[in-house]
């Protein structure tokens, strides 16, 4: 896969040495109650990078040009690949707390979709998101994502169950609604 980037931020492929920052993203108190998984070890956090790339998912890293010079801020990816129906599945946007609130996500979201339905010709991303998380759930809107459901206590997750909002888009939508001429 080339790099993906814009004026502000550089998408590229994750690698081990990024696994340290991922790690950290997993820990962070004010991220944890959003991610659907429990903080792990960096052992653990080696399968998962393992797995990435047996499953052929497409987790990227997320990097922030600062002074002629790239700060690895977060991850996003698409996940579950199934060929024969083209959908995958949006996830995994985790960004350090103080780059969040700058569009970032907006802007690394547009990106991987974009590549996603343009050059992996995807016809539909899917997401599912905590119902509580009211940022993400702003951003799925944003990016023209359209509400298809709630799948009721479907995950348990610190000590309760919590409702799983389903999202996604299609293709034909996406680039309509941000002008993408492919």
């Amino acid at each position: 896969m080339r790099v993906l980037e814009s004026d502000r931020i550089v998408l590229k492929p994750i690698e081990e040495e990024d696994l340290p920052l991922l790690l950290e993203l997993r820990w962070d108190e004010t991220l944890t109650d959003y991610l659907i998984h429990n903080p792990i070890s960096m052992v653990h956090q080696k399968k998962w990078f393992e797995k990435v790339y047996k499953n052929g998912d497409l987790a990227l890293s997320i990097f922030y040009k600062e002074n002629e010079q790239l700060r690895h801020i977060g991850l996003i990816g698409l996940y579950d690949f199934n060929q024969r129906h083209r959908r995958a599945t949006w996830k995994s946007l985790r960004i350090i707390p103080e780059y969040q609130g700058k569009g970032i996500a907006m802007e690394a979201s547009l990106m991987l979709l974009d590549y996603g339905f343009n050059t992996l010709n995807l016809h539909k991303i899917t997401s599912d998101s905590f119902e509580e998380n009211s940022s993400i759930l702003k951003l799925l809107e944003k990016l023209g994502f359209k509400r298809e459901g709630v799948l009721i206590e479907h995950y348990f997750h610190q000590g309760k169950y919590k409702n799983a909002v389903i999202h996604s888009v299609l293709r034909e939508e996406f680039n309509e609604k941000f002008k993408c001429n492919k």
